[in-house]
């Protein structure tokens, strides 16, 4: 029987992709088998030693910069992707903007500049990745990085909460459409990460502020990159093959938990 979880030959593109999350993702697909073409807005010490490690795992790996709210950017960086690999089977939007203000406090442009990276950016990059899928003959996944913030509202982050939220709503209009033609979408929602930390690393610190969140988790520990990279090889794999339009928290119960999160 063929491995269910192998991605072998499956050529794969991800936005946002020079380090942390983006970097676990993909190294994950790296590890499963797939060609990597690694995006982010510009490419630095991050970008190469993301492709670095892409290649000892025996990736064929490629950097290619783009501003992912610039339609011609996308246009380009997608179709600069499929001439040097060949086709596009896998597009994993990860590039989002980072911000934290509360609501009265908050300037117009945060407000663009969040929506325009995610989901316009997302969007641009579905669509434009899509249509490339559908040239091929079908079959294709999306896998969109949203964030428990879509379901939840925290405090201060009203501008990342919102184009989380129709982050996942966008996931849901790709997995209907074109789920005729073989073409999956899923989403993804991190809840509290620890991006410097690994899993099995030792407990917080008494008082810390890792402390402090990993007590709001029933599991007891925050979610790290390597939970995020190898549920993305997941959704992708055939493992998955009747699973689309779906939103998977990788949060260890936070939202399933009554508990009040966030301040």
């Amino acid at each position: 029987m063929n491995d269910p979880y192998s991605l072998r030959g499956v050529k794969a593109l991800v936005t946002g992709g020079r380090r942390n999350i983006g970097r676990s993702i993909a190294l994950a697909l790296a590890q499963a088998g797939c060609d990597l073409g690694i995006n982010d807005i510009e490419r630095d010490e991050d970008a190469e030693e993301t492709l670095r490690q892409v290649c000892v795992l025996g990736a064929d790996g490629e950097f290619f910069p783009a501003d992912v709210s610039a339609t011609g950017q996308v246009e380009d960086m997608v179709r600069s992707f499929v001439a040097r690999f060949g086709r596009v089977d896998i597009l994993v939007n990860n590039a989002y903007a980072a911000g934290r203000r509360q609501f009265a406090d908050i300037e117009e442009q945060e407000w663009d500049h969040a929506l325009d990276v995610s989901p316009k950016g997302a969007f641009l990059c579905a669509r434009t990745a899509a249509r490339h899928m559908l040239a091929q003959g079908g079959g294709g996944n999306i896998v969109n990085i949203a964030s428990t913030h879509a379901e939840r509202a925290w405090r201060g982050a009203t501008c990342y909460s919102v184009a989380k939220a129709g982050l996942q709503r966008l996931t849901g209009s790709i997995a209907v459409d074109l789920g005729e033609h073989g073409i999956r979408c899923n989403t993804l929602l991190p809840g509290y990460m620890d991006l410097r930390h690994p899993f099995g690393a030792p407990p917080p610190a008494p008082g810390s502020i890792r402390e402090s969140l990993r007590a709001m988790v029933p599991l007891r520990r925050l979610a790290t990159p390597e939970d995020i990279g190898r549920a993305v090889v997941f959704l992708c794999s055939p493992a998955a093959a009747c699973i689309t339009g779906a939103s998977l928290p990788i949060d260890g119960g936070l939202l399933a938990s009554a508990a009040e999160v966030g301040s």
